[in-house]
């Protein structure tokens, strides 16, 4: 048995033979016509101009940037020294115009650098690098050496200049980095000074400890003011306690005690008052004399009043103080002493207080500069340090400026022409023997029969068609879907029915494996499966013949059996092609109607399910022909009427739906079947859609009974009736099993 991927590519070879064909024809083709490209002709020796420069070795140098210069012009590539200057340099020493220079520069072969054949480990790094020259665009051999040797003149003289501007170009950067630098010092050394100036002696002084000094002196007067004030503080509250009065109203009444215009007229008001009650026991109040005294009083106060604002002054200082003079200014000798003493402490107590509160004053300054201290010691360490920064970049900057100013005698070209242009002769190579015609036309056909074969292989792989019978079977056991029955292609030897088939005799060899089929149905489906529904994935596998043969099957084993074309997509029915039995017409104008068989008599019935003659226990139930308004018809309430009464008169019946992929006609009578068969095709049936449909089936648990595989291959003395007891089992020929029967099935075969 071979395997699937050799039938595959069989089948495939059949399918694309032409394409195999067109592939070997191309590549033989070629290969054919590289034979007649001409042989080549041997060229002529050439005659080269060859130089050598040589990457300057690195000799002992004195400065950095001496070292420098000479690591980087090591490093220089050719390319990069071949500038606008160099070409034009070259056009005017070998009389060439730019253009023409510009082409033989780029004609200029160079070389890699290589390292001389006498160097050794030890001096790599140290040996010159060697790089080569050949150029052969000259008019004349002397042209091109002439022309070799001054683009190698040129090219040292250009890494000279290089060297020499970049040397200044360093030196003239230095210069002005340095004056840059020469003004920061200045500047950070300034600001040092300014900020030494004004912040020295402040520094210098918590230094040598004055200031810690300052606070400490100023902490101990403060101590001492504030005994010396407690004490005048204590003093005076106790002469405000004897006197009952404030140092204010001593002031006051110290000035109006003291004064003698203020003592006559309190005497004067007194002597009024004594009069005024010696007299007031003997005179009524509006005596004159009473009138004229108490006249007397009231102008002896208000001059007292005045007077006492003329003594206290006019500022309106003691003016709350001074309400009734002649009260104020009644202070004995004694109390005039006390109250002096009052006013003295108060003195004293305010001049005390200004020391204190200028004590506190500078021990606040002195405490705030000391606590400043280490903010103003950072900021002069900072300065300090900026400084010493700027010098040191400068004294950097400076010795490098003196380093690069020192190298200038020491700069030098990065090459050097180690070998001047000369001539050789170059010998044309040899021309390679020609390969023989024969030999090249076999290898284009070994090529064009593996690429043809190649081609075929690969549309063999990619095709998605399940080819044979054990692809079907294989993979209808990956999804657990049972395989009822692998039926073989029906002949009939009838000349008029050999291109129909369908099982017209009751002893035709085929009808085993239809009879296995019917019995599989019953065995998986159950007894009480009456009503099976025939459809297939994709059309033209052979879903209608199945059923035929399947409802002839049953019919012959003696159940009253009946067909329903439900396909009414199908323009040629089967009950057409195959009995020549058509619809009536007067019931088919009306294609619901035409299944309403409750609203005809019985001979009208006979109309619609027609038997068929030559077939016992058949009848079919013909298609009213092609319908645009295929699902209303099914899903009217006349085909499921008609569905129930078939499953009440009939043993089995077989419906004919169309493919599932084209249209869900097959869904829609669902509900009213047992069971649904899958009718499948080896060379048809597509992998992916078959496996989706199954798939779709499980997952709505559909009544899905099994499949069945269609115009399997078999031999004929299988097919053939045997008279042994090996003839009841029905055995494939394994070497024909893989082969597809698609290209050989008829016409009438199709759906």
């Amino acid at each position: 048995m071979a395997p699937p991927i050799v039938t595959r590519f069989f089948i495939s070879l059949n399918e694309h033979k032409w394409l195999g064909i067109v592939v070997f024809a191309v590549i033989t083709g070629g290969s054919f016509l590289f034979t007649l490209v001409p042989e080549p002709e041997r060229q002529e020796d050439k005659i080269l101009a060859f130089g050598r420069l040589s990457v300057n070795s690195p000799l002992p140098t004195f400065t950095s940037a001496g070292e420098e210069l000479r690591n980087q012009g090591r490093l220089t590539n050719i390319q990069d020294i071949i500038s606008q200057q160099v070409i034009q340099n070259i056009a005017n020493r070998i009389d060439f115009n730019l253009r023409q220079t510009e082409r033989a520069v780029a004609d200029l072969v160079l070389g890699l650098p290589e390292e001389p054949e006498n160097q050794t480990r030890e001096n790599s790094d140290t040996s010159a690098r060697l790089i080569t020259f050949r150029y052969d665009g000259g008019r004349t051999p002397e042209e091109s050496r002439t022309v070799l040797q001054v683009f190698l003149e040129e090219i040292v003289n250009e890494s000279y200049r290089v060297n020499t501007v970049r040397l200044q170009n360093k030196i003239t950067d230095l210069q002005r980095r340095l004056a840059e630098v020469q003004e920061d010092v200045e500047q950070a050394e300034q600001n040092y000074y300014t900020y030494i100036s004004n912040e020295g002696a402040l520094l210098l002084s918590v230094q040598d400890g004055s200031l810690f000094g300052g606070i400490t002196s100023s902490e101990q007067q403060k101590r001492q003011l504030d005994v010396v004030l407690s004490g005048i503080d204590a003093e005076i509250e106790t002469l405000q306690q004897q006197l009952q009065l404030t140092p204010e109203e001593a002031y006051v009444s110290s000035a109006l005690s003291a004064d003698p215009i203020i003592a006559n007229l309190r005497a004067l008001i007194l002597q009024n008052d004594l009069e005024l009650q010696r007299l007031q026991t003997d005179l009524r109040e509006d005596h004159p004399t009473m009138v004229e005294l108490r006249e007397q009083k009231a102008l002896n106060e208000r001059l007292i009043e005045e007077r006492g604002r003329e003594v206290i002054g006019t500022d309106r200082v003691f003016q709350p103080i001074t309400g009734n003079v002649r009260d104020a200014s009644n202070l004995d000798q004694t109390r005039a002493q006390l109250a002096a003493r009052l006013i003295n402490l108060e003195g004293q107590r305010n001049a005390v207080a200004g020391q204190l509160a200028a004590v506190e004053q500078v021990q606040n300054t002195l405490r705030q500069e000391y606590e400043q201290f280490p903010e103003r010691q950072t900021q002069q360490t900072s300065l300090i340090q900026e400084v010493q920064s700027q010098r040191v970049l400068y004294e950097t900057i400076f010795a490098a400026l003196t380093d690069a100013q020192s190298a200038e005698a020491e700069a030098d070209s990065s090459f050097t022409i180690i070998q001047p242009a000369f001539l050789i002769r170059e010998p044309s190579p040899p021309v390679p023997p020609a390969t023989s015609p024969i030999l090249i036309v076999g290898v284009g056909m070994v090529i064009g029969f593996a690429s043809a074969m190649g081609v075929i292989f690969l549309f063999a792989t990619l095709d998605e068609r399940l080819h044979t019978p054990r692809e079907l079977q294989d993979f209808f056991a990956e999804r657990d879907v049972p395989l009822l029955a692998e039926l073989p292609m029906v002949e009939n030897p009838e000349p008029f029915r050999k291109a129909m088939p369908i099982i017209f005799e009751s002893d035709s060899p085929y009808s085993r494996f239809y009879e296995r089929l019917r019995s599989n149905i019953r065995r998986l489906g159950g007894d009480n499966t009456k009503v099976i529904l025939v459809s297939s994935v994709i059309a033209d596998e052979g879903r209608t013949v199945t059923g035929y043969n399947l409802a002839i099957a049953s019919a012959n084993a003696g159940k009253r059996t009946l067909l329903i074309e439900l396909d009414l997509r199908d323009k040629n029915p089967g009950s057409r092609k195959y009995f020549q039995l058509q619809a009536d017409p007067a019931l088919s104008s009306n294609p619901i109607s035409y299944y309403d068989f409750q609203g005809v008599n019985s001979g009208d019935l006979n109309l619609l399910i027609q038997r068929v003659p030559e077939i016992p226990n058949f009848s079919i139930v013909p298609s009213p022909g092609f319908q645009k308004q295929a699902p209303a018809i099914l899903e009217s309430a006349e085909i499921k009427a008609f569905l129930r009464y078939a499953r009440s008169q009939y043993d089995f019946v077989v419906i004919d739906t169309p493919s599932v992929s084209s249209c869900n006609d097959a869904l829609l009578l669902e509900p009213f079947v047992d069971g649904i068969i899958l009718v499948t095709h080896p060379g048809k049936s597509l992998r992916n859609l078959l496996g989706t449909t199954i798939d779709d089936f499980i997952e709505e648990e559909l009544p899905l009974i099994g499949a069945v595989i269609n115009n399997v291959g078999y031999d004929n003395q299988i097919i053939e009736p045997q008279d042994d007891d090996e003839s009841n089992f029905l055995i494939r020929n394994d070497d024909d099993e893989n082969l597809s029967f698609g290209d050989n099935v008829e016409n009438d075969a199709k759906d």
